[in-house]
């Protein structure tokens, strides 16, 4: 009888503890649905396969039109919504680096020979421990290239969007390594090298930051990516240059 009182035991607990460790994962994935909500589902998507979507979509495409090129900030932007007066195509990938852009232009970007290329990338960069300055070479690289492909294209470069480091919960906050001051650091070298290269630079970011320099705690939900309010920001910013 005791060892069978012992054995009960063991699996009553063996079950609160899993059904405890399922509600705290569930409630997790919850929290962090309700946060993201469907482009939680594209964080989480290989990035390699959407690359390869691209590559597919690409071929039968319509050439000639605008191409909004970028990491997961451009992804989860929708840009067909933000801008109904013109065709445009999203080529932004989740988590991607200004090197991932680079061995992905000639597919995602350069095939669709776009007549607009409205450029955002870096911040993952930084994350990763890449400077600056190796981050500006390699944007001065993807600039040239669509230059050199497509003369006649109208390139926008957007400055990187501030971070803020002290959002809560804590737990959902993606910030990571990305530091301001290296953000600013690029912002300071885009300006110049888009004057250099005969591209337009976007002031994005100041439209985005607090009182001390942080993205505004109201228009995040990570303080890396920005909400709907935060991406209505950047519309308007983007407006201005894009629809005419």
């Amino acid at each position: 009888m005791k060892d069978t009182f012992k054995g009960e035991k063991a699996r009553l607990i063996a079950f609160f503890t899993s059904s405890a460790i399922i509600l705290l994962v569930l409630s997790l994935f919850l929290s962090y649905y309700a946060a993201y909500g469907d482009v939680l589902f594209s964080i989480l998507g290989n990035k390699n396969a959407k690359e390869r979507r691209y590559d597919k979509l690409n071929l039968t495409a319509q050439k000639g039109q605008t191409v909004f090129f970028g990491d997961s900030l451009t992804e989860f932007y929708d840009t067909d919504t933000a801008f109904p007066s013109f065709p445009s195509y999203n080529r932004g990938i989740s988590g991607d680096t200004t090197s991932g852009m680079l061995n992905r232009l000639d597919s995602n970007l350069l095939a669709l020979k776009p007549s607009r290329v409205i450029f955002l990338g870096g911040a993952n960069d930084i994350n990763r421990g890449v400077t600056p300055d190796e981050v500006i070479s390699n944007i001065r690289e993807i600039l040239t290239r669509i230059k050199t492909s497509v003369p006649d294209c109208e390139i926008y470069v957007e400055s990187l969007y501030p971070v803020n480091p002290y959002t809560h919960p804590i737990y959902l906050n993606s910030v990571d390594n990305r530091k301001n001051e290296d953000i600013l650091a690029i912002n300071a070298a885009l300006e110049p090298l888009c004057a250099e290269l005969g591209c337009t630079y976007i002031n994005v970011h100041d439209k985005l930051t607090d009182e001390d320099g942080n993205l505004r705690a109201d228009i995040t939900m990570d303080g890396l990516h920005v909400n709907e309010d935060g991406y209505a920001i950047v519309t308007a910013v983007l407006s201005e240059y894009l629809v005419k």
